[in-house]
């Protein structure tokens, strides 16, 4: 099954209005022994793009909490993930990169357990850029308190409370993708939300 974006539009739904009731429980007068109007006028949708959505983000505090309890072990973490939708719980390395490379649009990504024994690196985050997937390890550091992109043995410089926490900053700033083989750079923020 190849994933599904998610839409980037947000679309206000037509509401339903019922007949109103005065004080003596008969339908408004308005009706004059017609069948009431259930539903209201059509209402345009509201169509809002991503990058608008992204640009009202500036400067807001997320919604969630950023703060991981104390001791989370990565068993509470997996369980958070599971409502997500970039979370790929169920799927293997080869099932992630088929889905993304059919995909095909830079900054698509999704997280997805690790393969072999979790330890301290218990997800991987794959992130499709210019026709590669590139699969980065999610280390748990600080005794499991925090979560940090790249292998082990790395200095890393951000730490994150949440894998979620992690995936939202992404989402708003730029990820650097470095190819191994070449050395070479590029950035890319988290754009499409994948389930394969």
């Amino acid at each position: 099954m190849y994933p599904v974006p998610l839409p980037r539009t947000s679309v206000v739904p037509r509401p339903t209005m019922a007949p109103q009731e005065d004080h003596n429980g008969t339908v408004d007068s308005n009706s004059k022994g017609s069948a009431p109007n259930r539903e209201a006028p059509y209402l345009s949708p509201k169509i809002t793009s991503h990058l608008e959505v992204t640009q009202g983000l500036a400067g807001r505090r997320p919604s969630f909490s950023l703060t991981a309890p104390t001791g989370s072990s990565s068993a509470a973490e997996d369980g958070s993930l599971l409502a997500q939708p970039w979370y790929s719980g169920n799927c293997d390395r080869q099932a992630v990169e088929k889905a993304l490379l059919h995909f095909q649009k830079d900054g698509a990504y999704t997280v997805r357990p690790s393969a072999g024994p979790h330890g301290s690196q218990p997800f991987t985050l794959a992130v499709f850029l210019r026709g590669r997937v590139f699969n980065i390890p999610i280390q748990q550091v600080d005794g499991g308190r925090h979560y940090a992109l790249g292998r082990e043995g790395k200095n890393h410089k951000e730490l994150f409370s949440s894998v979620v926490a992690m995936v939202q900053h992404y989402v708003r700033h730029p990820l650097p993708l470095v190819d191994r083989h070449s050395g070479s750079r590029e950035l890319t923020c988290l754009l499409f939300p994948t389930k394969p």
